[in-house]
């Protein structure tokens, strides 16, 4: 009876295997290729670090549109000002201009003047001559007197009567004419004056306005040129958010892909364990030698302590990489070093050996992949391999030479931690790396 059981559990084994390996075919489908690495998966820090700039470079562009908004409107006034002192300006220079035509009248009036003076002196000397002339020297009663005829003594008085009113017109003459000439010449200089001043601080106003409008066409162009140069990065970051996003929805479809194609091979290795054993109950099974324990295993090994293995591993699956990360008891910060692992003290994960020994903590395993070789005594070949099996590559075909260990979990197909930047992933395993070395069988 112990060896029926026995030859039920090793065809019920076979059979499942067979329904793994047939999955292998829909994992090759579901991807690009069955080896293919899985889309990067950036961190939330660096989806919230891109999400930080963007929205920072935004308030900024913001900020700066404001800010000309309100230089455009400052430089509207100033426009409007400028214009306006343009206008005064040419106001005081049609005024000077006007002042100075008043100047050459004034002129031309104090030339008149001047002719007038003249002729009133000329008037005034042409009477004095003329009374001298006439001997009025003992007044009109001695002229009366002396004279032989009264007739020509009347017309000779009629006479100096006129030549007194002509007299006084003469000196009166005289006497506006200078000051005409006087208020005529004055009022010119002032007009002048006047006006030259108040165009000169209507030139002035008008350079000052020019000025301010050229100062603030300056902020305006800087501002400008603020706004297209923060534009220019805001579009940068928001391409590089929208690529860090793109990478995560397309990782999580690869996390979901991967998880249908395990689902589908659970399903599969179920129903092909359950065909096995309805066919043993239908009496087509029969004895067959064998024993639970492969040959050679050994120590505390079973299988289902490799299924657990396996199980244990598979939780982790999309975890990422850390570089000296994770241990038995589950995933941890790694260890920032050159050779691309420059920032995985900040990630949380698993390194190959770390996932190692995650998947078998009561074997005790050491956190380096050629001491976990060494701590298994059984080394089963390829192909013997058992799902819960580490198997190794070697850079040199030696012991001292292993640099990856991975999972065995059936079906030719490993877990693994693969490098930096990656993460914890099923991989067939002949497209794991270079240099496949042997296996260990922990707890043999």
């Amino acid at each position: 009876m112990h060896l029926r059981r026995s030859g039920l559990r090793i065809r019920t084994a076979v059979a499942v295997l067979a329904a793994l390996a047939s999955v292998t075919g829909l994992l090759a489908a579901g991807t690009d290729s069955a080896g293919a690495a899985p889309p990067p998966n950036p961190s939330n820090s660096q989806i919230q670090s891109a999400q930080q700039i963007k929205t920072s470079l935004a308030q900024e562009v913001g900020v700066l549109a404001a800010q000309a908004a309100q230089m455009q409107t400052r430089l509207n006034q100033l426009m409007a000002q400028k214009e306006l002192a343009e206008q005064k300006l040419a106001l005081a220079l049609s005024k000077l201009a006007e002042a100075k035509a008043a100047a050459v009248t004034a002129a031309h009036n104090v030339v008149t003047a001047e002719q007038k003076v003249v002729e009133a002196q000329a008037n005034f000397i042409g009477y004095v001559q003329a009374s001298y002339e006439s001997g009025d020297i003992n007044g009109t009663t001695g002229t009366l007197l002396t004279a032989s005829d009264p007739n020509v003594l009347l017309q000779q008085s009629a006479l100096q009567q006129y030549q007194a009113s002509h007299e006084l017109n003469a000196v009166g003459d005289m006497q506006r004419a200078g000051v005409a000439k006087s208020n005529a010449d004055a009022a010119a200089r002032l007009a002048v004056q006047t006006q030259a001043a108040a165009t000169n601080a209507a030139t002035s106003a008008e350079k000052a306005a020019e000025g301010a409008v050229a100062a603030a066409q300056q902020q305006q162009q800087q501002l400008q040129a603020a706004i297209a140069a923060n534009a220019t990065k805001l579009q940068a970051a928001q391409e590089q958010l929208a690529t860090l996003n793109h990478e995560r929805s397309q990782f999580l479809a690869y996390q979901a892909e991967q998880a249908r194609l395990r689902a589908l091979a659970i399903a599969r290795a179920a129903a092909a364990e359950a065909a096995a054993r309805a066919h043993h109950s239908n009496g087509g099974g029969g004895g067959g030698g064998g024993s639970q324990v492969p040959a050679g295993s050994g120590g505390s090994w079973t299988a289902a302590k490799g299924r657990t293995a396996v199980a244990r591993a598979e939780h982790w699956l999309g975890w990422p990489y850390a570089w000296a990360g994770g241990n038995a008891d589950g995933p941890t910060y790694g260890v920032c070093a050159g050779d691309g692992a420059f920032n995985d003290c900040h990630v949380i994960g698993f390194d190959c050996s770390g996932l190692a020994m995650n998947a078998w903590p009561q074997a005790g395993l050491a956190h380096y992949a050629a001491t976990q070789y060494l701590q298994g005594s059984y080394h089963p070949s390829m192909g013997n391999l058992m799902p819960g099996d580490l198997v190794f590559w070697s850079s040199d075909g030696s012991v001292g030479g292993i640099h990856h260990v991975a999972i065995y979990i059936g079906g030719g197909m490993v877990i693994q931690a693969p490098e930096s930047g990656s993460v914890i992933q099923e991989t067939p395993l002949y497209n794991v790396s270079w240099g496949l070395f042997g296996a260990t069988r922990p707890l043999t």
